[in-house]
């Protein structure tokens, strides 16, 4: 390991000097993005080389054996508190910057590729993090403010370095299951493309696919609220979500439409032909039943917190339905007329 160390130590040094080649580059780059080790390596060996070259024009405290992270921060304080002029004159003094512009373009292919494998992008220069998700690294993120995703396709978040204790806005696309962290005095704010999606403290999955036409939200618990805007950022219309509803934006014209529950079900049944019902109670499920079949059902109060998991075929009949719902609540189901009675 040591002699791997050094090699890629040397090519480390020769690629923040900007000496190395192109093929050098790409070979690095593959490396870091190898393993979690690799990555730490790097970025070890990219901050003290920063260190070192930010102290030619900036005073330092005394380090604790090199650590790192506190003399970053003190730098980064240092900088916002100098002149505009200052800051320009100084930072374009970074060399492995300026020198290596000759081959960013033929490392831009590898750095994604580094990307999409979930490196996270914490450059002391750069004021966002980039989280993205490409199926095989961790599908489950926790942000600052205690907020939890869980991925469910391709997907990237990008929010500020001060999110968790400025404005939590961050920018989404893909598809994930949101767990946010309550917090009354700073909403929760996702940038999706035209669209925003606003929350206090919820649970709710988003699908917010680039290339989708559509993109939905599903609220759990909690409110949403999702605003539409035109290309110069205009508000065009809101739509305010309760548990069990659907909000979906069409992105041709930006459009904000509310699917109530049993219309959220209608529309699955009529792409899917099928209805998967987790864990529900039962009045959320006679509801969508009596949407979709166009029937009246009373449903005893002593039944309606019941939960069931049950499935059901666009072929069943309202009959058989129901029959299936009766052996899987044990509930008893009788006709009167035209109105069906569960007790």
């Amino acid at each position: 390991m040591d002699l791997v160390n050094d090699k890629y130590e040397a090519l480390i040094m020769s690629y923040l000097d900007g000496q190395c080649s192109t093929e050098e580059a790409l070979e690095l780059l593959s490396w870091v993005a190898e393993s979690e080790e690799n990555r730490l390596y790097f970025k070890e060996l990219k901050d003290q080389d920063e260190l070192q070259r930010l102290t030619g024009f900036i005073a330092m405290p005394e380090l604790d054996e090199v650590d790192v992270e506190a003399a970053l921060s003190a730098v980064n304080a240092k900088i916002d508190s100098l002149p505009v002029e200052e800051i320009e004159t100084n930072v374009v003094q970074m060399p492995w910057l300026r020198r290596n512009y000759k081959y960013v373009a033929g490392v831009a292919a590898a750095l994604v590729v580094a990307l999409f494998i979930g490196f996270l992008v914490k450059n002391p220069f750069n004021s966002t993090i980039t989280y993205a998700y490409n199926g095989q690294n961790e599908s489950e993120y926790v942000m600052p403010d205690g907020t939890s995703i869980t991925f469910n396709s391709e997907s990237t978040i990008s929010y500020s370095k001060s999110f968790a204790t400025d404005e939590r806005t961050a920018s989404f696309e893909g598809s994930a299951y949101f767990d946010v962290a309550k917090d009354e005095k700073r909403p929760f704010v996702l940038h999706c493309g035209n669209m925003d999606v606003e929350v206090l403290g919820t649970t709710f999955l988003l699908n917010a696919d680039k290339e989708a036409q559509h993109y939905t939200v599903d609220l759990y618990t909690g409110k949403v609220m999702m605003t539409a805007f035109d290309k110069k950022g205009n508000t065009l219309s809101r739509v305010e979500l309760n548990p069990g509803e659907r909000g979906v934006w069409d992105a041709t014209d930006s459009d904000l439409t509310m699917l109530t529950y049993s219309e959220v079900k209608q529309d699955e049944l009529q792409t899917n032909h099928v209805l998967v019902f987790n864990d529900e109670k039962l009045s959320k499920i006679v509801e969508a039943v009596e949407y979709i079949y166009k029937v009246d059902i009373d449903l005893g109060e002593s039944c309606a917190s019941k939960t069931l998991t049950v499935r059901i075929d666009d072929e069943e009949t309202i009959d058989d339905v129901l029959e299936t719902i009766a052996l899987a609540s044990e509930v008893t189901v009788t006709k009167d007329g035209e109105t069906y009675r569960i007790r």
